[in-house]
């Protein structure tokens, strides 16, 4: 009979689990600044504001237009496909330690959100935008794959590994 020993936690997936936190407000900062074109929005909430309705008003008033070699509506695409990121990297990073498959699929999302930006505006129009976009989703897309990272996610809840089941 193979032993049922349970596998303890690799330190890879608490390192996992802060870098997950940390893109978070990472992601949500480059979506604003690729919906706002700059980083002034950081200065005051009603600067904020006042940047996004300019660039929804913007956007629905001349859907697929080209404005000075812009797509308007891929902001606003960009933007939201980012804050889907952010919040599959928030709600795996708050679960992630916990081992459950789910949350491996979620940080998974999280990064195919950020490297289909960070592609997107690299073949559209703003490579030195998306250069951070790729390198995060590539590192994070290496981590997340590690074999000792997929064997803890591989697990079942009571703490038998993958070739250990019945």
């Amino acid at each position: 009979m193979p032993s049922r020993k349970k596998l303890t936690r690799p330190r890879l997936i608490t390192l996992l689990t802060v870098f997950l936190l940390l893109q978070v407000p990472a992601l949500v900062a480059i979506g604003l600044n690729i919906l706002t074109q700059h980083w002034s929005f950081l200065t005051s909430l009603s600067v904020l504001w006042k940047d996004i309705q300019t660039a929804f008003r913007l956007t629905w008033e001349t859907p697929g237009e080209l404005v000075g070699d812009e797509i308007l509506s891929f902001k606003i695409i960009g933007f939201f496909v980012l804050l889907l990121g952010a919040a599959a990297a928030l709600l795996a990073g708050l679960a992630f330690h916990r081992g459950r498959p789910i949350t491996w699929i979620a940080s998974l999302i999280a990064q195919i959100a950020t490297l289909v930006v960070g592609i997107s505006l690299y073949f559209i129009y703003q490579p030195d935008q998306s250069y951070g976009l790729i390198a995060i989703g590539i590192l994070m897309v290496f981590y997340l794959n590690d074999g000792g990272v997929r064997q803890w996610f591989l697990q079942d809840w009571r703490g038998k590994g993958a070739n250990e089941r019945i």
